[in-house]
């Protein structure tokens, strides 16, 4: 199954900025969620209906490619959270793959390196290609 979808706000938006692209696609064992664009205040409140499908499709497993995201704030870092704790607390997990450049450094300096699971080196995005 696949999903997806510009979940932007445009009129919010200043001009050139870059809004937020997903692609939900779901495997036998898991599920990958593809981020393109900002995860932010005006595009993090997308993200719960998106946990819900990958629940209500028996997936307890989510990859959350992060290579074309090119922004994320305090709101698309919450997100992030909430989503990794839905899914432990049904006994699943989740992984950001491709983590490269501010996001890396966000996550380094939150703390949050040590809370999410993260795979930024070589293979990354292995789960993301199965």
């Amino acid at each position: 199954m696949r999903a997806h979808g510009d979940f932007s706000r445009t009129a919010d938006r200043t001009p050139g900025m870059t809004v937020l692209t997903v692609d939900l696609v779901h495997h036998p064992a898991h599920s990958v969620l593809t981020l393109h664009g900002e995860l932010d205040f005006a595009s993090s409140d997308r993200v719960p209906p998106l946990i819900d499908a990958v629940v209500k499709a028996g997936r307890r497993r989510l990859v959350v490619d992060t290579v074309g995201l090119t922004f994320c704030d305090s709101r698309g870092l919450r997100a992030l959270i909430h989503a990794e704790r839905a899914l432990a607390a049904l006994g699943g997990g989740m992984e950001l793959v491709n983590v490269h450049g501010r996001l890396l450094r966000l996550l380094d300096i939150t703390g949050l390196t040590g809370v999410l699971a993260i795979t930024t080196g070589p293979g990354a995005g292995q789960a993301v290609r199965k």
